[in-house]
């Protein structure tokens, strides 16, 4: 019996000490990758702000996958910001491309950023910890699919 109760108090105290830890980490988390493009952005705008256009540079992104996967809703668009929300089965994304056109050089600086806000659950704020390794990765790979593509034309 004192063994018992020895492992349950000792379950509840590993518990809290793992709720306290969490609760160090941020509630807000960014991730956000930028490429250089040697275009302006008309050229660049026509291919972000329109969903059906995402798949020509982004991995994933045809129809079929977007509607079972993720649900993707664009917000704003204007000539250098394009907001929209990402709903994935996983979590919900805010998601801006930002385009930031120099004059001097001819180059289009292109980011793109996700932010996601996550509960104060020890194992959510823990999990997010990993999301720049792993959408950063994602966002390079399309972020240089979509330099190639903007810069063949």
């Amino acid at each position: 019996m004192r063994v018992i109760k020895l492992g349950i108090i000792s379950v509840i105290v590993f518990f809290v000490l793992f709720t306290l830890g969490g609760l160090l980490l941020p509630s807000h988390n960014v991730v956000s990758r930028a490429v250089n493009m040697k275009a302006k952005p008309a050229s660049i705008l026509p291919l972000v702000q329109d969903i059906k256009q995402w798949h020509l540079w982004m991995e994933g992104m045809d129809s079929a996958t977007v509607d079972k996967r993720q649900q993707v809703q664009i917000i704003s668009v204007s000539d250098s910001l394009i907001v929209a929300n990402w709903n994935t089965a996983e979590a919900n994304y805010l998601t801006k491309f930002r385009l930031i056109y120099n004059t001097d050089q001819s180059v289009t600086i292109f980011q793109w950023q996700f932010e996601q806000e996550v509960a104060w659950y020890p194992w959510e704020r823990l999990s997010s910890l990993m999301n720049d390794k792993i959408l950063g990765t994602l966002m390079e790979k399309n972020l240089a699919r979509l330099q190639l593509l903007v810069e063949a034309n």
